[in-house]
């Protein structure tokens, strides 16, 4: 039988492009055609050092024994060789187990020297945790290029945000490519906004002008936000009316007035709440020469959305000059550009935030458009704060002894017994 796998037969794109690109011609064992190909041999001296650069042996960690039993074992997280192979191509053969012991020959390692072979058979190995790497450190770069030197518009900014959003347009939840990361908001889609009632003045002023003391305010009294500058205003609002109140994060006795807006035209947002478990629809492949780069920037993709999402700190407002840099890029500089984002609410689980630049679109003379929403209703509801409520898990957590983090577990469903809540009275 024929060693011989030729391109064609490979499902990764970029492995088949190589495979095309350099192999020789021969019958292919697989499809039995003749076309440029490899051996086993040769596929997996491509195969070892990208499953080495991102697998590790799977940790060990502590199994408590069940009910009230204080016996402790031990359990190696992972799956085996055969999976990765798997996973790595893509794709099963018929003769997998001749990759798996091509790949165990074909690592070097000499024992005369205290070295010992990665790849066991017997072993389980887990894909290595990749953070944001370097797309996190030029995070931080970009906040000291716009605090502290180039504020409107930084060259740095430009090609951070540039390269970090270059394929949000391909992107979706997992198996739902209806679900897209950037989203069209359909006219007529209700928003919510709301303000804490101070004075009885002002509720009579809201009231007769609910857009004017309830919306955005004018640019010249617009105070710095998470994304926008001082004197530049932005659209907060939220997409749930319970969100929308807990926003305010009002004291016990606090008076909010509320108002229900429709938007007026179709918007394009950003949904960073869906960028956190986003797939592409042009996959990674592990064999492209920036794989490591590429799953760096997605995964910082993913912890770009709790940035953005926490509130802001009065006194700290400076550590939010690059989310308005981002606002800004996404706003002005992106193409096509963005109306707004959607992001997750810290103050109501499954809450979620909107933000809408107003001065994304112009209209035929180069002026920016009005803001794109209108008053569903000439009515202010009023709510008063009665009650406040914290909840608390419980967590599991261990500390590894070649470890300085604490590792934390959580049950996807906590046990009954283990929540607690403290409901705060009038």
């Amino acid at each position: 039988m024929t060693d011989h796998i030729c391109y064609a037969c490979f499902e990764d794109s970029v492995l088949r492009e190589r495979v095309q690109r350099v192999g020789g011609v021969d019958e292919c064992r697989v499809c039995e055609e003749r076309r440029e190909g490899i051996s086993v041999e040769q596929l997996a001296e491509w195969l070892e050092p990208v499953m080495r650069e991102n697998l590790g042996w799977g940790r060990e960690v502590p199994y408590f024994g069940e009910g009230d039993s204080d016996s402790v074992s031990y359990r190696r997280l992972g799956d085996p060789l055969e999976h990765w192979v798997q996973n790595f191509l893509g794709q099963y053969f018929d003769f997998q187990n001749e990759i798996i012991d091509a790949v165990i020959e074909s690592e070097f390692f000499y024992p005369g020297d205290g070295g010992e072979p990665f790849w066991d058979e017997t072993m389980d190995y887990e894909e290595v945790r990749h953070s944001g790497g370097e797309f996190g450190l030029a995070w931080q770069e970009t906040l000291q290029d716009v605090r502290h030197r180039r504020r409107f518009f930084s060259e740095k900014a430009h090609k951070f945000f540039a390269e970090l959003f270059a394929d949000v347009e391909h992107m979706h939840l997992p198996g739902k490519p209806r679900s897209p990361v950037v989203r069209t908001l359909r006219t007529g889609t209700r928003l919510f906004r709301a303000r804490v009632v101070t004075s009885s003045s002002l509720l009579t002023e809201m009231v007769d002008d609910p857009l004017a003391h309830i919306g955005p305010p004018p640019p010249h009294l617009a105070r710095a936000g998470r994304m926008n500058a001082e004197g530049i205003s932005v659209f907060y609002a939220s997409l749930e009316s319970p969100t929308c109140l807990a926003e305010m994060r009002p004291a016990i006795g606090n008076d909010i007035a509320l108002i229900e807006l429709r938007t007026n035209r179709p918007l394009r947002v950003l949904d960073f709440e869906r960028l956190e478990t986003a797939r592409s629809s042009k996959p990674l492949s592990y064999f492209q020469p920036d794989y490591q780069k590429q799953l760096k920037r997605r995964n910082f993709l993913k912890i770009l959305h709790t940035l953005i999402a926490q509130p802001v700190t009065p006194g700290h407002e400076s550590d939010y000059l690059i989310t308005q840099t981002m606002a800004e890029f996404l706003s002005h500089v992106a193409a096509p550009s963005f109306d707004g984002i959607l992001f997750k609410s810290t103050q109501r689980q499954n809450g979620t935030n909107i933000v809408l630049f107003p001065n994304a679109v112009l209209n035929e003379f180069g002026e920016p458009l009005a803001l794109p929403v209108s008053l569903a209703a000439e009515k202010v509801n009023l709510f008063r704060t009665q009650s406040i409520s914290y909840a608390h898990v419980k967590l599991d957590f261990y500390r590894p002894d070649d470890a300085n983090d604490v590792i934390v577990f959580q049950d996807d469903e906590p046990h009954p017994d283990d929540t607690y809540s403290d409901d705060w009275p009038d």
